[in-house]
């Protein structure tokens, strides 16, 4: 069964379409619903650690470590039990978010964390949504925020790297990638998704 991943920067209204979709296949016990960091205990332990915690002062390095960790945490302990178990998974955010966040964003080398996929042995993702939107957008809905995590506080230039390296990403994986436009309406982006699907994978 298909394993879907959802893609974007902050504010680029991903998470809104996932909520959506599982209203949409609240019904079906053959969907599952995921997301990283947060879904497995220790990954909810990391969540905290990583988005919260500026006190750790946490080095670049040491933040990749961590964030790969709740992926494949989530990967071994979710993601592949229920593919394994013919389920459709849609999982928000993956290891594109690391190669866009730490490797674009945070400029560590992205060989290396394509080494980490590679000897993890994660799978790779059958469609990935990117909900893209320009920097300007992003400022704009991110200044309507009442608090921000420390992913969200970071400086301009690392939203506009990250933007960059995920364009990147959907040219290298565009067989897998589904570019939309996140400016547009969330109705008409729900249906946009909907339709993918069905054309795509033959589900909703």
């Amino acid at each position: 069964m298909p394993f879907i991943t959802f893609e974007g920067i902050d504010c680029s209204g991903k998470t809104t379409q996932i909520e959506l979709l599982r209203k949409h296949f609240s019904k079906d016990v053959n969907v599952i619903f995921t997301l990283n960091p947060g879904e497995t205990p220790l990954g909810k332990e990391l969540r905290k650690i990583l988005l919260h915690r500026s006190d750790l002062k946490l080095s670049e390095i040491n933040e990749l470590f961590l964030f790969f960790t709740g992926i494949h945490d989530n990967c071994e302990k979710v993601i592949l039990p229920s593919v394994a178990q013919n389920k459709t998974v849609f999982c928000d955010r993956y290891y594109d978010s690391t190669i866009a966040y730490q490797g674009f964003g945070r400029r560590l080398e992205i060989n290396k964390i394509l080494k980490l996929v590679e000897v993890s042995s994660i799978p790779e993702p059958n469609l990935t949504f990117l909900f893209r939107i320009d920097f300007e957008l992003f400022k704009e809905r991110s200044k309507k925020k009442d608090t921000k995590d420390k992913m969200e506080s970071s400086k301009n230039q690392f939203y506009q790297s990250v933007i960059a390296g995920y364009d990147e990403l959907s040219s290298i994986y565009k067989n897998r990638y589904v570019v939309l436009d996140g400016s547009k309406s969330i109705e008409t982006l729900h249906e946009e998704v909907k339709n993918i699907l069905k054309d795509r994978l033959g589900i909703c």
